[in-house]
């Protein structure tokens, strides 16, 4: 080890990257290092990749705009006199730089075009500030460099250019997905219909499937003012809670333009702050089974603030620039991008991460439904508490605080990477989590599982825990390799080069299944509806669904890695025959 000491400052590689940037050690281990970056980004680097910052030595030049000199002097002692002729040597086949203005003193100057981008490796900002000539621009240009005597063979290591975004603009979606425009039209309309007729179909007296079903015409079951507010109240509480500087900084992955946008992971501290705060409402006897009351008119609520939500964010994905469009919703049909999600990342409103913000809005949300849920039902059984029903909400308490507390694999998620955020987004968190997947634990408020002793609750559990092990272990592991697969404890793993550089991973459950991940979240889907029992197939909806669902991106995902690694991807399905279930499918 190279005797650093907790708290002392470094210079730190940023993961995945040759870039060198100021740090401080948080933590020791046998042979790597926590460090915290100063924008609060936390992470465990190998030895190697920390360094004192005494091997750096940081450079600030500035040159005034009349030096225009088109190449760039080798760095020398303080001692050496430079001479005006002396220039640093270069491979006969390398092309002259050009000199970017080095900060101490920002200094403005006009071009009479766009500066060229350097090839030298230059870390450079630049603003442009359009005059009244439409050929001049006014240029601020900084550029921040460190120096090493290790890390190139002049002594000097610059930091990379970023990728220069202004001129860059996402491709036109290839091809639709859901049947074109008309069935997204068709999805749009039959998603609110389905979750309204889940509702009515199971109701206090009978729960089963039926048709016709009567749903209600009358508006005012749908209408509800204190329902209404109580939406939008936890829409802008949630809004709060997501911005209060709480919870570590992260960076998600590379996007398209090579930048890493930051997310603040406060998830799993409001997730504990929410339901403290309820429990204590509990506590003192506050009417916090107006969420089973007023059931209807909150998820209509609901539907309404998913449909306005997602107008509000595509007339603001209008304006977007091209680099931020989402590669999926960029067909130029108005109706399909609004239903895909125009914008990749929408950040509208204070630099909030629309995305998180929903993902913890909805998963909160499905947790104080549980609860009112079951105090419901012990209200009304005192004497007899619904023992099915307790299990069902422990184990989505469970997997909900799970996906709070690892909330930084929602990061490096398909949806977060490649999808935008549209109406499938915004209903998929407002509604159908907390209102449509609570479906089991609304049913056993008012439906006890006939002919089910308790001892038969014991290899349901048991199905849940297995279920649920095979899911944390396949997220951790498969979001800990994409993030860094040269860390420590990931280099090691077995895994399939492929021609991108990337690897294809085949160690721990991937080495059974090539989506280990569904399997886990399936067996938990399955084991919440069996907790219901056998009377009425209804409250298996939910594990119904969730495998359509998942059986369909599978084959979205094989057609995508199919296309992207070729030859490897054949290799691998061949290492890893079985999709699902080993030996069966």
């Amino acid at each position: 080890m190279k005797g650093l000491q907790t708290g002392e400052k470094v210079m730190a590689k940023w993961p995945g990257s040759a870039l060198w940037f100021p740090a401080v050690v948080t933590a020791i281990d046998e042979d790597s290092y926590e460090v915290k970056f100063e924008d609060g980004t936390k992470d465990a680097l190998e030895e190697r990749n920390v360094t004192r910052e005494s091997s750096f030595r940081r450079r600030s030049r500035s040159r005034s705009p009349a030096r225009k000199s088109p190449t760039r002097r080798r760095s020398r002692s303080p001692g050496r006199k430079e001479s005006p002729t002396r220039k640093s040597s270069r491979s006969p086949g390398r092309k002259p730089s050009t000199k970017a203005a080095k900060e101490t003193k920002t200094t403005p100057t006009r071009t009479a075009s766009k500066p060229k981008t350097t090839p030298t490796r230059t870390s450079t900002r630049t603003t442009e500030v359009s005059t009244a000539q439409s050929d001049v621009k006014r240029t601020v240009t900084r550029t921040e460099t460190y120096s090493t005597r290790s890390a190139s063979r002049s002594g000097v290591q610059i930091l990379e250019s970023p990728v220069d975004i202004k001129s860059f603009r996402v491709p036109k979606t290839a091809h639709y997905e859901f049947g074109g425009p008309i069935g997204v039209l068709i999805v749009m309309l039959v998603l609110p219909f389905l979750a309204f007729y889940l509702y009515f179909a199971c109701n206090d007296k009978n729960c089963a499937f039926a048709f016709p079903t009567v749903i209600s015409l009358d508006w005012f079951d749908y209408y509800d003012i204190t329902a209404y507010g109580i939406v939008v109240g936890w829409m802008v509480f949630q809004f709060i809670l997501h911005m209060i500087p709480v919870g570590r900084v992260m960076r998600g992955v590379p996007l398209r333009t090579g930048e890493r946008l930051k997310y603040r992971l406060n998830g799993f501290i409001n997730g504990v702050f929410c339901v403290g705060l309820f429990l204590t409402m509990i506590y003192f006897k506050c009417g916090v089974t107006i969420i089973f009351d007023k059931f209807l008119p909150l998820m209509a609520g609901a539907v309404l603030s998913s449909l306005i939500l997602s107008v509000i964010l595509y007339i603001l994905a209008r304006r977007a620039p091209g680099h931020a469009i989402s590669p999926k919703g960029n067909t130029g049909n108005a109706l399909y991008d609004f239903f895909a999600g125009h914008e990749l990342n929408p950040r509208p409103f204070w630099d909030v991460d629309m995305k998180l913000y929903l993902f913890h809005t909805a998963l909160i949300a499905m947790a104080l439904i549980g609860i009112s849920f079951l105090v419901e039902a012990w209200t009304d059984f005192p004497d007899n508490p619904p023992y099915s029903l307790v299990c069902v909400v422990f184990f989505q308490l469970v997997f909900i605080f799970d996906n709070l507390f690892f909330e930084e694999f929602f990061l490096t998620s398909t949806d977060t990477q490649y999808g935008g955020l549209g109406f499938s987004g915004t209903y998929d968190f407002l509604v159908y989590l907390p209102f449509v997947y609570s479906l089991p634990a609304r049913y056993l408020v008012s439906h006890h599982p006939a002919n089910m002793p308790q001892y038969c609750l014991i290899p349901i559990i048991i199905l849940n825990l297995v279920g649920y092990i095979i899911f944390r272990q396949s997220n951790s592991m498969k979001s800990y390799f994409r993030r860094n697969p040269n860390a420590k404890d990931m280099k090691d793993l077995a895994s399939l080069p492929t021609s991108t550089g990337k690897r294809l991973l085949i160690a721990g459950w991937w080495r059974f299944v090539r989506k280990p991940n569904y399997l886990g979240d399936l067996m938990m889907a399955l084991s919440w509806s069996l907790f219901c029992g056998f009377d009425s197939a209804l409250p298996y909806f939910y594990p119904v669904f969730l495998t359509l669902f998942l059986l369909q991106r599978e084959k979205d995902d094989s057609k995508a890695c199919k296309a992207k690694y070729g030859a490897a991807w054949d290799r691998y399905c061949k290492k890893v025959p079985y999709i699902l279930i080993p030996y069966i499918y």
